[in-house]
């Protein structure tokens, strides 16, 4: 009695249950409402683009004179320094050990040279030339300038040990700020000309210059005396005007990829640098900004254009 009346009651009430699971699975979920927007271009007429945060003088990759050990490092990221403070000092007992051999070799040849000097005085002071031969004489007098040169080429010696020993120790070539550090105390310092990382990248900290990249389709829209404005990514309320500061004239090929199947890898791009205030906060060295340019009309015609 049970089976022939509860099984297609228990059946019943799964085809109810799959049919509410369902219908409560279909229904979507309400949409979050999006903080920030994506950016749009102020303008009537734009040209869009992207651009990336960069020092005025562009990023300084400071590199080193010689593969030798790094002694001490005198700066962390983010540390400002003024020209000619110390970034890092590498080893100099090699070249401290040449200087000492170079005024020894000095004071040798000076001594050498005051010896022959004294030896020629001598020989000039004869009343009777006919006591020294003349070989004797000339070969005193050829001593003394090879003593000369001597004395010159240890004090050349001296002064490349000194510039050497100088040279170890890397100074900041502007006042800036250390933007990245590869190096530690007492790790070699790579002079590898085929290993592009470098030991610090160092910039200056203002003012911020944005490089533009802008695809070629676009490029005969673009007039260096128009306004600019870049948005944060992630945060379109966050925007700055920016300042033409120079258009380089040699187009390059596209380096910032997207990953879209429809980009083209074989675009070129002109590029643009503008500036913007260097206490813009939000914004950091190497980030991509969004660019947009007030630009000529995509439908301006020029009929009169020479072929």
């Amino acid at each position: 009695m049970f089976v022939r009346v509860g099984l297609p009651i228990a059946s019943g009430l799964g085809v109810l249950l799959a049919v509410a699971a369902m219908v409560a699975g279909a229904q979507k979920a309400p949409l979050r409402p999006i903080p920030f927007p994506p950016s749009v271009s102020p303008y009537k007429h734009t040209i869009a683009g992207s651009g990336v945060v960069e020092a005025s003088t562009d990023d300084i990759y400071i590199g080193t004179p010689f593969n030798e050990i790094i002694w001490d490092v005198f700066v962390e990221v983010g540390d400002e320094v003024k020209k000619g403070d110390l970034l890092f000092h590498l080893d100099t007992r090699t070249f401290d050990a040449q200087l000492v051999e170079a005024m020894a070799a000095k004071e040798k040849a000076q001594v050498e040279l005051e010896n022959i000097s004294t030896e020629l005085s001598l020989y000039n002071a004869l009343s009777d030339k006919r006591a020294i031969s003349l070989n004797s004489y000339n070969q005193t007098f050829y001593r003394k300038q090879a003593a000369e040169v001597a004395l010159e080429a240890a004090e050349a010696k001296i002064r490349t040990a000194k510039t050497y020993i100088d040279r170890s120790f890397v100074k900041a070539p502007c006042d800036g700020k250390v933007l990245q550090k590869s190096i530690h105390r007492g790790e070699t310092a790579n002079l590898n000309p085929f290993n592009n990382e470098s030991l610090i990248v160092f910039g200056p900290k203002c003012p911020f210059h944005l490089r533009v990249s802008i695809d070629e389709d676009d490029a005969w829209r673009f007039q260096s005396n128009t306004c600019a404005v870049a948005f944060v990514r992630g945060n379109s309320s966050l925007k700055y005007p920016l300042k033409w500061v120079r258009t380089e004239p040699l187009m390059i090929p596209k380096r910032s990829l997207t990953g879209d199947n429809a980009e083209r890898v074989d675009t070129r791009v002109l590029v643009v640098i503008y500036s913007f205030d260097c206490d813009t906060p939000f914004v950091y060295m190497g980030q991509v900004m969004d660019v947009y340019i007030q630009a000529i009309s995509a439908d301006t015609r020029y009929p009169d254009a020479k072929m």
